[in-house]
């Protein structure tokens, strides 16, 4: 524990200051009550994770660049983003910044000449599920609890681009399948690729009951298609709340923005659709934890939620 740093800087990307302002507020009511502090990042731009990946490899090279050399002008070698997308961006032009000297050095003339500040470090970026487990960790969240989320039955829902890939996000091999020369940049921070568990662990501390929900809890929501192909997204969301249904979970725990808005918005075409064992609502990891502290549903903006987890919530004595 203690080995990213208390004090960092903070990307919310562009979905934690519009659709998941639920996601931000109750993120930084954590962070404040386990005794971390998020530097909000000044000027930052959007990591290109879906919009221009796929187009301009450069241009997303050079959109992470800037948003690393601005958590360098405010003084840190830490970003923390609460984003799968936005986590898997930062680390990945992190990637190529590190083991291409000629990517490093174009980018950096490519700043010089935007008026931005070359790097003269690459900071390194952590998701905020892994900053939590290891500046607070499960005893914290223990001590910070004052209503326990006693009978409440979670599917922890991780995404499928929280571990992965490898070169990016540096997890280990559960299995220990892999050549340690495959994963040249394995960190001990990182949470387990095919089990994840900081979830469950921060969850389990402040008092949840976590479900059986695996191989689900890393399968892809469909996000990233749910514009293109909106059965193939609709299939995988469909897998995801059965699973969680029909393991007895009464809500799904979501730590990414995109993962959370698609859950959400097929369960409810689902449900319009008559498909059976749907009906599972959805909450930020960060709003359960924020009540676990006790806050209220208000606090940590329960009602912004689509699919609306009150009930369960109420039922149960926990809002």
């Amino acid at each position: 524990m203690g080995v990213i740093g208390k004090r960092v800087a903070y990307y919310p990307g562009c979905s934690l200051e519009g659709a998941s302002r639920a996601y931000d507020v109750s993120t930084r009511i954590v962070a404040r009550e386990l005794g971390l502090e998020l530097d909000y990042l000044e000027d930052y731009n959007c990591c290109g994770a879906m919009e221009s990946k796929n187009v301009t490899f450069m241009g997303t090279m050079l959109l992470n660049a800037r948003n690393m050399s601005l958590a360098r002008k405010q003084g840190h070698e830490v970003i923390i983003a609460p984003c799968n997308g936005c986590s898997f961006s930062l680390q990945r032009a992190e990637y190529f910044l590190e083991t291409d000297r000629s990517v490093y050095e174009k980018v950096n003339a490519l700043l010089r000449e935007g008026g931005v500040d070359p790097l003269d470090r690459i900071p390194h970026t952590y998701h905020l599920l892994e900053w939590l487990y290891h500046e607070a960790g499960p005893q914290k969240v223990k001590e910070k609890t004052k209503r326990p989320l006693r009978g409440l039955k979670v599917a922890n829902y991780y995404g499928c681009l929280y571990t992965r890939p490898h070169f990016y996000a540096r997890t280990y091999a559960h299995a220990g399948g892999q050549e340690e020369e495959v994963r040249p940049r394995k960190r001990d921070t990182a949470d387990d690729d095919e089990h994840p568990y900081y979830m469950n662990a921060l969850l389990e501390a402040a008092g949840a009951t976590n479900v059986e929900f695996e191989p689900m809890h890393t399968q892809c929501c469909g996000g990233p298609h749910s514009l293109s192909d909106e059965m193939v997204s609709e299939k995988f969301v469909m897998m995801i709340l059965q699973t969680a249904k029909r393991n007895g979970a009464d809500i799904i725990a979501t730590e990414c923005p995109l993962c959370h808005a698609s859950v959400e918005m097929y369960r409810h075409r689902l449900m319009m659709k008559g498909v059976p064992d749907v009906d599972v609502p959805a909450a930020y990891f960060t709003q359960l934890l924020g009540l676990a502290f006790g806050y209220s549903a208000n606090d940590v903006k329960l009602k912004d939620n689509l699919s609306d987890p009150l009930p369960v919530l109420k039922r149960l004595g926990l809002a």
